[in-house]
């Protein structure tokens, strides 16, 4: 009898652990939605370890493309840790996340690349951005959705603003961030070669943030030189100082004579 009990208690913790080593991603749909807070998965394959969703988007936002991850199996211990890889045409991200906590996550190697075109007409630019936006971070720590430290380099090729006057470049523009207990700053600067000089600076927090801009033309592109005073007031010299300050909800521009 206690041979049988044995039996029967070894055969169910085997099949307990195959079915957790196999366990299909539709399975496992709940778990992944509450690790993944707000984010919605659509078209699952695979297993929980390595599978796909056709189809991911964040809360009510739009569809983000193709999602796969590969889970390390020491998530069965606690010890969360997964690669992902966001595929559509105008937008790929790849990361390799570690969850420390409920409320810390650390991420790694992140790359992306993003048509600039897809985040449409932005009000604040006067105009639709275009070009290719290279993003690089090799290390980053997020508390819930806020960076703490934050380690990032990006690209901004081919950069122009699509505009009623016409599509106005803007050459290539270089971005540098980092961050230190939830405190992030930055730089803007372009390459040197583009239509406009230009040079920034911008730091946010959780309670506000602030984006200081200078343009210059170096050239006299009629819908650059429209564009720029579609912007604010330039000076005598062609210099448009920009500011953009606030909470994270709201734009509040303040232009600025040198």
């Amino acid at each position: 009898m206690m041979k049988r009990l044995l039996v029967v208690l070894v055969v169910g913790v085997l099949a307990v652990g195959a079915l957790a080593w196999f366990i299909p991603a539709s399975w496992a749909l709940p778990l992944l939605q509450s690790q993944w807070r707000g984010v919605r998965l659509e078209g699952l394959s695979g297993t929980l370890w390595q599978g796909r969703a056709e189809q991911v988007s964040i809360a009510s936002g739009p569809p983000l493309g193709r999602l796969d991850w590969t889970l390390s199996r020491r998530a069965l211990l606690g010890d969360i840790r997964v690669d992902l890889n966001l595929y559509q045409p105008q937008l790929q991200v790849q990361a390799q996340m570690h969850r420390v906590s409920s409320a810390q996550m650390d991420l790694h190697d992140l790359t992306l690349h993003m048509d600039m075109a897809m985040l449409g007409a932005q009000p604040w630019l006067h105009g639709q951005p275009q070009g290719q936006l290279d993003l690089q971070v090799p290390q980053a720590q997020l508390q819930g959705i806020w960076p703490m430290q934050l380690d990032a380099t990006g690209n901004w090729s081919q950069a122009s603003i699509h505009t009623p006057q016409g599509e106005v470049p803007l050459g290539t523009v270089m971005l540098a961030v980092t961050g230190q207990s939830g405190a992030i700053q930055g730089t803007l600067n372009d390459d040197g070669s583009g239509p406009v000089q230009t040079s920034g600076r911008l730091s946010f927090s959780p309670l506000g943030w602030d984006l200081q801009v200078r343009l210059i033309p170096r050239n006299d592109n009629p819908a650059l030189l429209s564009w720029l005073r579609s912007l604010g007031t330039p000076a005598a010299d062609g210099t448009l100082e920009l500011r953009y300050r606030g909470g994270l909800a709201q734009l509040n521009p303040v232009t600025r004579k040198p």
